[in-house]
C-alpha cells in the first residue's frame, strides 16, 4: 500500500511539474549563454519552451571547430538583438567572416572579440567599423583596414590589439576616436615611430611591442604596464623626442600623475634612462601603492628607479628585479622617505649575497610599516653559503614588529 502511494505521488509530480518548462525565460537564457553555441542549440529537445530559446540568445559565442554553415544558421534563424559575437576559429574564409559581420553591424553588437590564429593575418573588413555601439572590441592576428573616413567608435570602452597590423591609420589617431576609451591592451605591437597615446578616459593600459618614442597624454590613468621588445640598436641619448623634451623620463612618468599600479619592463627602463635624468619630477605620485620595477643593472638606470622612488611617498607594494651589479649602499637611497608606508616587498634576481644582503639591511631597516619581505628562492640556492645567508638576513634589526620574510618556493610562499 505504501509503495502504491508513493507510485501515485511521483505520477503526479511527473505530470503536473515539468521544471524546465516552468523555469523563467531569464534564468534559461542565463544557463544558454555559459553554454559552446552547439550545447545551446541542442537544448531545443528539452522541452517547447526550450525549442527557441537559442535562437534569441544576446550572446553567440563559437570557439573550436566550427563549421561556417554553423554560423550561417544560427544568424539565419536568429531573432532580437545580438550583443556579443565572439569567433575563435582559425579556418574561417575571408567571403564568410565578411558575410557574418556584414549582419552583425546590423544589429545593435555591442562586443565583438575575432581571433583567427592563422599563418597569414586575416583582413578585418569595413563593416566593423559600421558597428558603431561597440563598446568592446578585441583581434587577434589581424590586420586592420580603417576606411578612409575614420568617425571613430563613439561608445568604446575596451580595445584590445594582440599581433595586429593598422593599415590607413595610426593608433593615435584610432585611439583618438574613441573619446570613451578606457582599456588599451596592445600585445606584439609594432609602433615604427612615436606611439602617442591621447586618450581622457583612460584608465588602464597594458603594451607589450616596440616604439622609438613615447607620448602619453592619459590624465586619467590608474594602471599601466610597460614592456619593450629589445631594440637591435637599444635607445640611444641621439633618439630624437617627438615633442622636443629631451628627458624621456620627465616626459613618460610626469604623464602619470593619477597612477596607482605601475610595472615597468627592463626595456623601457633602458628607454627612460636614455636621455637626461632630472634631479626631480614635476609630479609627485600621491596615489601609487603598487610599483612593479625590473633593471638590468646600468647606473642610469638605478637613476631613473631612485628618482621615481623619490616622488611615491605613499607606496605600500615594491616588486624589484634587479642583477647582482647594483649596490644598494648608495648613500641617495638613504635619504630617500619612499618606504614610510611600505607593507610588502619583492625582490628576484640577486645573484650574490653582498647585493642582496644590503639592499635587505636597508629595506628592514628603514620600512616602519613592513609586514613582509619576499626573496626568490631559486636566488638563494645560487649561493655557495645559503644557510649563512639565511642567518645574517634574520639577524638584521627590524624596524617593523611585524615584518617577516618570506623565501619563494615550487609550490608558493
Amino acid at each position: 500500500m505504501v509503495g502504491r502511494q508513493r507510485h501515485k505521488r511521483i505520477g503526479y509530480f511527473e505530470l503536473n511539474s515539468d521544471l524546465l518548462s516552468n523555469m523563467p525565460s531569464e534564468i534559461i537564457t542565463n544557463i544558454l549563454v555559459k553554454l559552446p553555441i552547439n550545447e545551446a542549440v541542442r537544448t531545443s529537445i528539452l522541452s517547447r519552451k526550450w525549442k527557441y530559446l537559442w535562437a534569441s540568445m544576446p550572446d553567440l559565442v563559437f570557439r573550436g571547430v566550427i563549421k561556417e554553415s554553423t554560423v550561417d544558421k544560427v544568424l539565419l534563424a536568429h531573432q532580437g538583438p545580438i550583443l556579443k559575437f565572439e569567433l575563435d576559429c582559425p579556418h574561417a574564409r575571408k567571403k564568410a567572416i565578411n558575410r557574418w559581420l556584414l549582419v552583425l553591424s546590423q544589429n545593435d553588437l555591442k562586443d565583438l572579440s575575432l581571433c583567427f590564429d592563422s599563418p597569414t593575418r586575416c583582413k578585418v573588413p569595413l563593416s566593423v567599423f559600421s558597428c558603431h555601439k561597440l563598446e568592446h572590441l578585441e583581434l587577434y592576428d589581424c590586420s586592420i583596414y580603417a576606411p578612409q573616413c575614420f568617425h571613430g567608435l563613439k561608445f568604446l570602452q575596451t580595445l584590445k590589439l594582440n599581433s595586429c597590423d593598422l593599415v590607413g591609420i595610426t593608433i593615435e589617431k584610432f585611439v583618438l576616436g574613441c573619446p570613451l576609451l578606457e582599456t588599451l591592451e596592445l600585445s606584439h605591437f609594432d609602433e615604427h615611430g612615436c606611439l602617442a597615446i591621447h586618450a581622457p578616459n583612460l584608465k588602464r593600459l597594458y603594451f607589450f611591442g616596440t616604439f622609438t618614442d613615447l607620448l602619453l597624454e592619459t590624465p586619467k590613468l590608474i594602471s599601466a604596464s610597460i614592456f619593450l621588445s629589445n631594440m637591435p640598436h637599444g635607445y640611444l641619448d641621439s633618439v630624437p623626442a617627438n615633442d622636443g623634451c629631451k628627458s624621456k623620463l620627465l616626459r613618460t612618468i610626469s604623464a602619470l600623475s593619477n597612477i596607482e599600479e605601475l610595472n615597468i619592463g627592463s626595456e623601457l627602463c633602458e628607454y627612460l634612462a636614455s636621455g637626461p635624468i632630472p634631479e626631480k619630477l614635476a609630479v609627485t605620485f600621491l596615489h601609487l601603492k603598487k610599483l612593479l620595477i625590473h633593471l638590468n643593472g646600468g647606473s642610469k638606470e638605478v637613476d631613473t628607479a631612485l628618482c621615481i622612488f623619490k616622488n611615491a611617498p605613499n607606496l605600500k607594494k615594491l616588486c624589484l628585479t634587479v642583477p647582482s651589479q647594483i649596490i644598494w649602499e648608495d648613500e641617495r637611497i638613504t635619504s630617500i622617505s619612499f618606504l614610510k608606508q611600505l607593507e610588502v616587498v619583492e625582490v628576484c634576481a640577486f645573484e650574490d649575497d653582498v647585493s642582496m644582503l644590503a639592499f635587505a639591511k636597508f629595506i628592514l631597516g628603514t620600512a616602519p610599516q613592513l609586514q613582509k619581505l619576499v626573496i626568490d628562492k631559486d636566488d638563494i640556492n645560487q649561493l655557495d653559503d645559503g644557510m649563512g645567508f639565511v642567518m645574517k638576513l634574520a639577524s638584521f634589526p627590524r624596524l617593523s614588529s611585524k615584518a617577516v620574510i618570506v623565501f619563494y618556493c615550487s609550490s608558493g610562499y
